[in-house]
């Protein structure tokens, strides 16, 4: 193999190895700490309650919204998503409230972090 060769394939396997450990590094300390509700739930500081829409209340919709939220480090709620179906009135008033929830916020060997939990609002009628 001549010595172009031979120096252009050591410079590929070192730029796909620095590449791919940087990838691999960069995900690890972006991903968030995933978090039982059960524990998220004993560092819950503020709650809002949804407000049941009235349109949703009157049509007697009823549900259960199942919800992963991202807790930032300050243990602020900065995503929501909705897991699985429901009904978009009763969604979007479970995400509007969980929105405002605070948390305090969740450490790892002393420093805060961004956790992931899920959360379930129910819907009943006769429950404003």
């Amino acid at each position: 193999m001549s010595k172009i060769r031979s120096a252009i394939l050591a410079m590929t396997m070192i730029s796909t190895f620095s590449i791919s450990s940087a990838a691999q590094t960069s995900a690890s300390a972006v991903a968030p700490t995933r978090v039982s509700n059960a524990d998220q739930e004993k560092r819950l500081t503020k709650r809002v309650n949804p407000k049941y829409p009235k349109e949703a209340f009157d049509a007697k919709l009823t549900g259960m919204i199942n919800l992963e939220i991202v807790i930032d480090k300050e243990g602020k709620v900065s995503s929501v998503r909705t897991l699985g179906k429901g009904e978009d009135l009763l969604i979007k008033a479970a995400t509007d409230a969980v929105k405002q929830w605070t948390y305090k916020p969740y450490k790892v060997d002393g420093k805060a972090v961004e956790v992931v939990t899920i959360v379930t609002i129910n819907f009943k009628v006769g429950e404003q």
